[in-house]
């Protein structure tokens, strides 16, 4: 899947577009249209774009920051999306593969004879203001893949091919995405740590909605 921008096309609705921005449009203020605004029965949501985020310096405050983007996955690394986990329902932390056909948690301190396959995708979301790598763990990941955890291991060891193209048919494809952000340090450096905690279609009568309501607000400066 390709796309080709042109810069500056010559075409009269760009001339007239560039001669209203050379003239008036780059001294118009504006305002940030992502604030808080319901849609469909969730009540509010803190709507914002990737680059807002990246203006508003979330994240850096005490507190972890949420907010809520409609985006698409444009890359997978599709290597490290699942882990061995303990098999208990209580428990999620890796286990140990000991090599004798058992599995050895040390967070329960025991070992088992089977394990239960879980996800973290580590993935580049974009939408239409700019790009962040997210990390999804297996509620949004089975969400956003539209398989389970323990389908997704199975066809990793048993059907490659079919595994690839779980993840091809989930790139590209808008979703709504309920985001958290927060600095993390570890070894003395920080990092932004944007993690993806719930994934929806996108309800197009209800995001219209919004943009309808976005429109009229622009139309009020």
């Amino acid at each position: 899947m390709s796309s080709t921008t042109t810069i500056n096309p010559d075409i009269s609705e760009a001339h007239r577009l560039r001669g209203w921005w050379d003239s008036v449009g780059n001294t118009v203020q504006t305002s940030s249209l992502t604030g808080a605004g319901g849609m469909g029965g969730g009540g509010p949501v803190n709507w914002k774009t990737f680059l807002d985020v990246q203006l508003e310096n979330l994240g850096h405050g005490n507190a972890p920051d949420w907010f809520t983007v409609k985006a698409c996955v444009v890359f997978f690394r599709k290597e490290n999306s699942l882990y061995q986990a303990c098999p208990t329902e209580q428990c999620n932390k890796k286990v140990i593969d000991s090599g004798d056909g058992t599995y050895r948690c040390e967070k329960c301190g025991k070992d088992f004879n089977s394990f239960k396959w879980r996800m973290i995708l580590s993935m580049n979301l974009a939408d239409f203001t700019e790009s962040t790598w997210a990390t999804c763990f297996s509620d949004g990941g089975e969400a956003l893949l539209g398989v389970s955890a323990q389908e997704l291991g199975d066809m990793k060891v048993n059907d490659e091919d079919g595994f690839n193209r779980v993840f091809e048919a989930a790139m590209f494809k808008p979703q709504i995405l309920k985001m958290r952000v927060k600095t993390d340090t570890y070894n003395d450096e920080t990092r932004l740590k944007t993690v993806c905690v719930a994934v929806s279609p996108v309800n197009w009568k209800e995001y219209n909605k919004k943009l309808v309501e976005d429109i009229h607000k622009l139309a009020a400066l």
